[in-house]
Order: C-alpha cells, then sequence, then structure tokens
C-alpha cells in the first residue's frame, strides 16, 4: 500500500447527512459535489461545493430545502438538476434546479407520485440520452420494490419486487438492465423481459447470499460493464460478473465494518473506491479485472515492474484514507478531474481527496 500524502480539503457542516453525488464540470480541473442535509432539527439544506484542483481551493453555495435530504443522485442531462428523495414521504421524491447563487431555494422541476411508496434509494442512468432513473424504498403496507421512471414525462414505466431493498445500481450502458441488491443477495434485471414470478419485468440472474448480511452498495464498471462491485455487512467489497454470478471475481477485506459505498472510477477502471462505517475511505486497484489490462497494461502476475524497469500498477490496497471521525455513508469520484474523489461522513463532513501520485504514474504508465 502507497503511503498516503496529505492533500485532504475538508468542508464541514453542523449538519447530518447521508447524500453525496457528484454533478458535471466544464474543465478537467474543476469539481463539482453535491451533498444533502437530513434536516432533523432545522429545515434541510443542499450544498454544491465547487473544488480547484489546480488552486487546491473549494467554495460553497448554499440552498435551503422545506425537507431534509435522505438520498439524492445528479442527473446526465441537466449538470444543474438533482433527483433527491426527501423526508416528506411519499411526496418527496423531487427533481430540483439548483441555482448557481447560493442562499436561493432550490426550485421543484417535478415530483413523482409514488402512490403511497417512499423513496430511499436513487440512482440514474448515466447517458445523458436517456432521462430515466430507479427509485426504490418502501410501501404504504410495508412491502419493499424499485420503480422505473421516464423523468421526461415524470411516468412509471416498470415495478420490481425487493423484500429488503439495500442499493441500486443502473447499468453504464444499457437503458434496460439494472442491478439491486436485496437483503443478501443481488439481482440483475432485464426491463424488455417478461414479467416474470409478480415481480413486473424479468430478473436475469441471482446471487443469494452474496454478503454475510446485507448487500448495502453496488456499482458497475463504467467501462466493462459485465462487472459489478458490492459491499456489504461483512465488511468486504467483491467484484462480480454479472453475465455469470457463480461467485466473486475479486475480494477486498480492508474494512472493519459495514460498507455502505463502492464506486468505480469512470476513466481508469481499475481504481475503486470504497467508504463504511468504520469511518474509512478505501482506494483499491482492480487492475487485474479493468479496461486497462483487457488492453496489455498492468499487472500481468509476473512482478511489478514493467519491461522498462517502471513500476506498473497491481492488484490491492493502494491508499486509505482515515480523514472522518464517524460513519462514511458516501463517496464519489468527480465527474471533472479523474483523480479526485469526495466522501461524506455523517457528521456532515465532505472530504475532498486525490488518487496519490505514486498510484497515478503507474496507471497511466
Amino acid at each position: 500500500m502507497e503511503a498516503r500524502q496529505r492533500t485532504s480539503h475538508v468542508y464541514g457542516i453542523d449538519r447530518h447527512s447521508v447524500s453525496l453525488g457528484a454533478l458535471s464540470s466544464t474543465t478537467s480541473t474543476h469539481s463539482r459535489f453535491a451533498l444533502g442535509t437530513l434536516g432533523i432539527k432545522e429545515a434541510g439544506e443542499i450544498h454544491i461545493v465547487n473544488f480547484d484542483s489546480d488552486e487546491g481551493q473549494l467554495h460553497s453555495t448554499i440552498h435551503t430545502h422545506t425537507a431534509g435530504i435522505r438520498a439524492l443522485t445528479a442527473v446526465p442531462w441537466d449538470s444543474n438538476q438533482l433527483l433527491v428523495a426527501t423526508t416528506e414521504g411519499s411526496d418527496g421524491v423531487e427533481l430540483l434546479q439548483v441555482p448557481t447563487s447560493t442562499g436561493s431555494a432550490a426550485h421543484v422541476v417535478g415530483r413523482l407520485a409514488m402512490a403511497g411508496d417512499t423513496g430511499t434509494v436513487l440512482a440514474a442512468w448515466p447517458m445523458s440520452s436517456t432521462r430515466q432513473a430507479a427509485v426504490g424504498g418502501g410501501g404504504a403496507g410495508g412491502a419493499h420494490g424499485v420503480s422505473v421512471w421516464d423523468m421526461g414525462i415524470m411516468e412509471r414505466t416498470h415495478s420490481l419486487a425487493a423484500d429488503e431493498l439495500g442499493a441500486i445500481a443502473a447499468h453504464p450502458q444499457a437503458a434496460s438492465q439494472l442491478a439491486t441488491a436485496d437483503g443478501s443477495s443481488i439481482r440483475t434485471w432485464d426491463l424488455r423481459a417478461p414479467p416474470g414470478g409478480g415481480n413486473g419485468s424479468g430478473s436475469q440472474a441471482s446471487v443469494e447470499f452474496a454478503h454475510s448480511g446485507r448487500v448495502r452498495a453496488l456499482h458497475y464498471n463504467p467501462n466493462m460493464a459485465h462487472f459489478l462491485a458490492s459491499g456489504g455487512d461483512d465488511a468486504c467489497v467483491r467484484i462480480w460478473d454479472a453475465r455469470r454470478p457463480a461467485g466473486p471475481l475479486a475480494e477486498m477485506q480492508n474494512h472493519t465494518h459495514w460498507v455502505h459505498a463502492v464506486q468505480f472510477n469512470a476513466h481508469h477502471d481499475q481504481l475503486l473506491l470504497s467508504a463504511g462505517s468504520d469511518a474509512l475511505v478505501n482506494l483499491e486497484s482492480a487492475v487485474s479485472l479493468s479496461s486497462a489490462h483487457a488492453v496489455g497494461f498492468g499487472d500481468d502476475g509476473d512482478g511489478d515492474d514493467d519491461d522498462d524497469g517502471e513500476p506498473r500498477a497491481r492488484d490491492g490496497l493502494v491508499a486509505q484514507f482515515d480523514d472522518h471521525e464517524s460513519a462514511v455513508y458516501g463517496v464519489h469520484w468527480s465527474d471533472g478531474d479523474p483523480w479526485v474523489f469526495a466522501s461524506l461522513s455523517a457528521d456532515g463532513r465532505l472530504v475532498i481527496n486525490a488518487v496519490p501520485r505514486e498510484e497515478k504514474y503507474k496507471v497511466l504508465m
């Protein structure tokens, strides 16, 4: 594991917060992150945190909301819109327009007619041409499930069953596919398939007991979309082949408590982030299961150096970041700078870090 360089930038607020997203940026040195506060004793807030990698500076705009924010996700069709699940129950899944000036309230573009369901888990397909999102949560009768929405017309198009929903991952290349975490199991879905077993759409594959305890995090590799990462209550991160998920292809055991978030890097997909209740953020290298390995880069199993004697990237823990003092619920790569990421803990601390220089050089070699 590389020694971690102290390049952390901390944005702290005196608010409980568990929701983090990354908004699109205009340049490769500019990062924009969004966090929402739970609003337990006060009105909810949305903070847009801007970070300039060249200058090492951050600034923010703060926007009030009538309710607390349970979950949020950026949407690809508008860099200033967020899909949020609020504490207002069945009326609380909203598409918001975030103003560019601080102090202004976020404008509600539209609300999803949840018909008694509450939203607690959100995902949006990353293709800008697809205005589609998935919402998961509880129903009025205690049932849990996932609904898929056409955000252009704000209508529900599909319903999927889940008894104990923990996470949703939207497929990075196919608008008809997604994965869900249901208790200790992982299920993949094809929305084009005929309904089966009352689920509303066809389930392609299932991994029963993917983790010991609940599965809390899922994310597809954006460049090799058959690879799916998961994190769970057993403190493990695993990578699966979603086409044939008989067993994990890789396992990382570098957390000591529940894993709440996992995310592949969209530009250098051998880099995988995870965050957990142990207040740690881990940066892992999974080069053997990456697009770099597929085209002949990275560790080939015969050592650490390439033919010129330069160190090369290899599988394993790259760095561990311990900037937080409470459970870390969110971690996100920047949409602008491919080497920058942010993490958010429940006490309202947002920390911006970067891939260590030594690993960056290995990735680029």
